[in-house]
C-alpha cells in the first residue's frame, strides 16, 4: 500500500511540475518589401529557433527572428523571403527548465 502511495505521490507531483503553453506572437504581410507579382510562390514552409531558461531567471539565449526566417526560407534553395508570415511561441516547462520555441511559418518567395 505504502509503494502504491509513493508512486501516485511521484506520478502527481512530476505532472504538477510539468506544463506548456503556446502564445501568438504575430503576424506580417512579408519578411521584406516587395513589390506585387513581381516574385513566384516556393511554398509553405516553417522555421523554428530554440532556447532554454532555466528558473526563469537565467536564459540560455533570446528569441531570434531572424533564425527562424532564415531556416524557414533555407528549406527552398530559390527561397529570398516569406509572405503571409505567422508567428507563435510555444513553451514546455520542466520543473527548473523551460524550453521556448519561437516558430515562424508562412509562405516562401522567390524574386
Amino acid at each position: 500500500m505504502k509503494k502504491i502511495f509513493l508512486v501516485i505521490s511521484i506520478i502527481v507531483t512530476m505532472l504538477a511540475l510539468t506544463s506548456c503553453s503556446y502564445m501568438a506572437s504575430g503576424l506580417a504581410a512579408s519578411t521584406t518589401p516587395l513589390t506585387p507579382n513581381q516574385y513566384k510562390v516556393l511554398g509553405h514552409s516553417m522555421g523554428k529557433s530554440t532556447f532554454v531558461v532555466v528558473l526563469d531567471l537565467f536564459p540560455t539565449g533570446n528569441p531570434d527572428y531572424d533564425a527562424s526566417i532564415r531556416d524557414a526560407v533555407g528549406k527552398y534553395p530559390d527561397g529570398k523571403a516569406m509572405i503571409n508570415v505567422r508567428s507563435y511561441t510555444s513553451m514546455v516547462f520542466l520543473g527548473v527548465v523551460s524550453i521556448y520555441t519561437l516558430n515562424v511559418e508562412g509562405d516562401v518567395v522567390s524574386y
